[in-house]
């Protein structure tokens, strides 16, 4: 019973609501008003499809300049308007044409290019091109209507990056920085030929620092441009770097001082060197930096070798090369040689011996070989105990034919053996006469 009262309570509740909104098309200022808006609607809907009376806008139109013949063949280019500049258009016609038109349709171009002839700034006026097959439309309007173009000849040069010797402290006391260096050694600048022109050279920006390293530093550094005076060029937007920063690396190694060594080749084997007494080396040591895990392993270096052929009783100094150093070290000493001279030499005497036994080694496969020369007479340096008891029979010439391939006849070298726990070896260098003939 109280649900078919409610029912009928909202009833007329819903019939007077029609009955006010019939009521108001019966009122004349909400029918005015109502005109009014619907009216303006309207006109606002056909305005925006009226083309010939309301232009339509179309933006993000390239900016094209084609120069003159002439302007070509003396290399000039546009640097501006650039590829990305564009400008905006209204254009007015036939409504169905009109809306077909997109920016792939058109171009902005200068009313005139006959006055470009040189390179410089060029103030001209822009106008609209239409470059599709889309007809009965025309251009209302340019934004913006007038362009500065700058036309140059194209330059382009490589220019080596230059690094400040000193960029940050070092504890030299227990390190080493051979300088900062560059993850790129050259930069490449392209652009209008008056702007290249004025780069003398180009280094990297950064700033000081009062820390002082003790291990290596890297850090990215923007690249600077300078004129020939030292003052800074600011790039202007025509130019183009193929690198605008570098990745800068102050390399920090430890020191050390370690011994420097002489090392033999050809030494007797009965021949013991001790390097308290048999010898001096001068310098004995040198200062070198490195990886602190090379360096770390690292306790002495070595010098060329000398050879004992090359050693009899007055010819006992010699300048030697320090060899190559381990990897990533460095010779921090003045002097890359050092000298060493073998002592007690007066304690070696010399003797010349005929040796007649010869030996064959390294000898060509399908060849026969023959030594022509039938005794060598050579000079062997020793202890005079030792030289005492050496014969002719204790010496053997071995010859060498690792360097001949061909049939006939040549010299070949020849390493003298000594037999037995000796401290002699032969002084000098030895060949002797050998025919070669294919077996």
């Amino acid at each position: 019973m109280k649900n078919k009262n409610k029912e009928k309570i909202k009833r007329p509740q819903k019939k007077n609501g029609y009955k006010k909104l019939n009521g108001l098309f019966y009122n004349n200022k909400f029918v005015l008003i109502l005109s009014l808006v619907l009216a303006v609607f309207l006109w606002l809907v056909l305005a925006c499809n009226d083309t010939e009376h309301f232009p339509k806008r179309i933006n993000e139109i390239p900016i094209n300049v084609r120069l003159p013949d002439e302007a070509q063949q003396q290399g000039l280019t546009v640097y501006s308007p650039s590829k990305t500049d564009t400008a905006s258009v209204t254009i007015t016609g036939n409504t169905l044409s009109v809306s077909q038109v997109r920016s792939k349709d058109l171009e902005v171009v200068p009313a005139s290019v006959a006055q470009i002839t040189a390179p410089g700034d060029y103030r001209v006026m822009l106008i609209g091109k239409n470059i599709s097959a889309l007809s009965n439309f025309s251009f209302s309007k340019i934004y913006p209507s007038e362009w500065t173009i700058h036309v140059d000849r194209a330059a382009k040069k490589t220019f080596s990056i230059h690094m400040p010797a000193n960029m940050y402290k070092i504890d030299t006391s227990g390190y080493y920085s051979p300088g900062p260096t560059a993850d790129t050694e050259n930069v490449t600048i392209s652009g209008p030929q008056t702007e290249v022109s004025k780069i003398d050279h180009v280094s990297v920006d950064y700033s000081g620092s009062n820390t002082v390293l003790t291990d290596t530093k890297t850090f990215a550094a923007p690249l600077v441009l300078y004129d020939a005076s030292g003052k800074t060029i600011v790039p202007d937007q025509y130019l183009t770097m193929s690198v605008n920063q570098v990745n800068v690396t102050i390399q920090v190694q430890p020191k050390k001082t370690v011994k420097v060594l002489p090392t033999f080749t050809n030494q007797p084997a009965g021949l013991k060197l001790d390097a308290d007494s048999a010898f001096t080396v001068s310098p004995a040591s040198i200062s070198i930096a490195g990886p602190k895990d090379t360096i770390s392993k690292i306790t002495e270096v070595s010098l060329e070798a000398i050879d004992f052929s090359q050693v009899n009783t007055t010819h006992n100094s010699f300048n030697q090369q320090i060899s190559q150093m381990p990897s990533g070290c460095t010779n921090l000493s003045s002097s890359a040689t050092a000298q060493v001279t073998l002592k007690n030499m007066s304690q070696y005497t010399s003797k010349d011996f005929t040796v007649t036994a010869f030996t064959k080694m390294n000898v060509p496969s399908g060849m026969k070989t023959e030594v022509e020369t039938k005794s060598l007479n050579i000079s062997i340096i020793g202890k005079a105990s030792d030289i005492a008891t050496l014969t002719a029979s204790n010496i053997t010439a071995a010859v060498d034919f690792s360097n001949i391939q061909q049939a006939g006849t040549t010299n070949a070298p020849v390493s003298i053996k000594i037999g037995g726990d000796k401290t002699c070896w032969a002084y000098g260098t030895y060949q002797v006469g050998v025919t070669l003939t294919k077996s």
